[in-house]
């Protein structure tokens, strides 16, 4: 028996130390490359407390604001997209990761003086014309697809591509923007489940307007904002397998 509860106990140590959330950061680099600038010798790179938030890159740990590391360097796609995958370990769920996307070192990155992040809501002004990218590392693995310098995808889209954005006929999102509330229109082609809800810049709920089943035909939903801070959201509609996704921007 001892042995047992000692194997037992071991088992459970190995599971704690291995559970772990990974993030895929990507950037779009392409309007970036259209603006006049040049990509760096060494590539887009990433800069930020990972190691503070105990981040690691294929095994090796992160240093801390320090994107010349060659563990903070991103991988090209192609297509002037760079991507990298941090590994978090259980700790880090719910704590904020500060970063920037960095074209070779320091002097070249985004987030300085007049960029939109902390004016869209994905990022904070530090007060010294520094603006850091904003995220609360989540407790499931994600992806994000950003814009060089912005909030969105280079289209004005979700950073979350794993949203899988679809088109479900006559989805409306109105008034837009909206102070109050705000009506979500759309028309299911069949009977069905369908799911609505209303998420952050991170991907993170912040309302469930549906969850259930629909009959065939137009519906219209509305969404009081009580206790909802101004910002840009994205409400989701996911009906008979396919999702569509409209940008709201809320003002108070």
């Amino acid at each position: 028996m001892k042995k047992t509860l000692t194997l037992a106990a071991a088992l459970l140590v190995s599971a704690t130390a291995f559970a772990q959330v990974s993030v895929t950061y990507k950037v779009d680099i392409t309007d970036y490359l259209a603006g006049g600038a040049t990509l760096g010798a060494n590539g887009m790179r990433v800069g930020g407390n990972y190691a503070t938030q105990g981040g690691t890159v294929g095994g090796a740990a992160m240093t801390d604001w320090s994107p010349s590391n060659a563990v903070s360097a991103m991988t090209s796609l192609g297509s002037n997209i760079w991507s990298i995958t941090v590994d978090y370990p259980a700790s880090a769920v719910g704590q904020t990761q500060l970063y920037k996307f960095v074209n070779n070192d320091w002097g070249t990155n985004e987030g300085v003086t007049g960029s939109t992040i902390a004016s869209n809501g994905c990022g904070v002004d530090d007060g010294s014309g520094n603006i850091n990218r904003t995220l609360v590392i989540p407790s499931n693995s994600v992806t994000f697809l950003y814009c060089f310098d912005a909030c969105f995808q280079c289209d004005g889209s979700s950073p979350n591509i794993g949203l899988g954005e679809n088109i479900v006929s006559t989805f409306v999102v109105s008034p837009n923007p909206a102070t109050d509330y705000a009506a979500v229109n759309f028309t299911s082609r069949k009977a069905g489940d369908v799911t609505v809800r209303v998420v952050n810049l991170f991907g993170q709920e912040v309302a469930e307007l549906i969850n259930g089943t629909l009959e065939a035909g137009a519906h219209s939903i509305q969404w009081n904002f009580s206790g909802i801070q101004a910002g840009t959201y994205f409400v989701e509609v996911v009906a008979n397998g396919t999702m569509s996704v409209e940008k709201l921007f809320v003002t108070k």
